[in-house]
């Protein structure tokens, strides 16, 4: 199947261990289960993965073992998941850096994706003055991307400077960044995905599918709430190729089963 399947919901979605007073070390991590699951998510049918820049980099220097995982399993490196601060001028080029390194190892792997959560909350509030710097740094992320020949999406996430559509139609217009949202993040910022779907679908290329239960529970496609089947069909319409990636962290069954549930669901909206 060529669709992605993220990494994120095998183990807890963890920091590195230096993160705290190393902005270079500012990354994501997950769980260190992830031969585990490149072996479910090919077992469950699909093609390609997506992971996140700290288990990417937990690799530099020695690309080869990554390789060969992913060569013994059947799957392809589609892209890097890497969340960004992006507001603070001082520690920006610190960011940047991090960006570029996971960009040019993925890029190696044959990776054609960024997928970027950016844009830090300050303890006291936000400034309006904000969005137009994220938007500023996001286009500095689309010129690494440009010169790799890779893709920059902007991932809309809780717990940052944009949650709701109000605030990605905010920031858009400040930044030529593609956009990758996440359906259930849309839903828990308060927007209906679709509409969001819709509103952007120019600008979509590259999208994080993932359903959401009535609790606020992540969980896999056609499990939970989303009209899932819509947006689906919104995005077979457009007039350009969509790459879709799907994401099942947060939910509380067995990450396997999850891969399984939503390979079954594509392959019935014929996938």
């Amino acid at each position: 199947m060529k669709i992605t399947y993220s990494t994120n919901a095998w183990g807890p979605v963890l920091a590195h261990w230096a993160a705290p007073n190393c902005v270079n070390a500012a990354y994501y991590r997950c769980g260190g289960k992830l031969e585990q699951a490149l072996a479910d998510i090919a077992e469950a049918g699909f093609e390609s993965v997506e992971i996140f820049d700290g288990e990417l980099l937990e690799f530099e220097g020695r690309s080869e073992l990554l390789e060969k995982m992913l060569e013994k399993y059947g799957l392809a490196l589609k892209g890097v998941y890497i969340a960004c601060n992006f507001i603070y001028d001082e520690i920006l080029p610190e960011e940047l850096d991090r960006v570029r390194r996971a960009a040019q190892f993925a890029k190696k792997l044959g990776a054609t994706e960024i997928a970027l959560g950016g844009g830090a909350i300050r303890f006291d509030g936000i400034r309006e003055s904000d969005y137009v710097k994220l938007g500023e740094a996001l286009d500095r992320v689309c010129d690494l991307a440009d010169a790799l020949g890779m893709r920059a999406s902007f991932h809309p996430h809780m717990g940052s400077l944009v949650e709701s559509p109000v605030q990605l139609d905010k920031v858009m217009p400040h930044t030529r960044i593609k956009l990758c949202p996440d359906l259930a993040h849309v839903k828990k910022g308060g927007g209906d995905p679709l509409e969001v779907v819709k509103q952007y679908l120019d600008r979509i290329e590259y999208i994080h599918l993932k359903d959401i239960m009535d609790d606020g529970m992540f969980c896999p496609l056609g499990v939970g709430i989303l009209d899932i089947d819509a947006i689906v069909e919104t995005l077979k319409k457009a007039p350009h190729r969509i790459e879709i990636a799907i994401e099942c962290d947060g939910w509380t069954g067995d990450p396997a089963e999850g891969a399984r549930i939503t390979s079954n669901y594509l392959k019935k909206q014929g996938f």
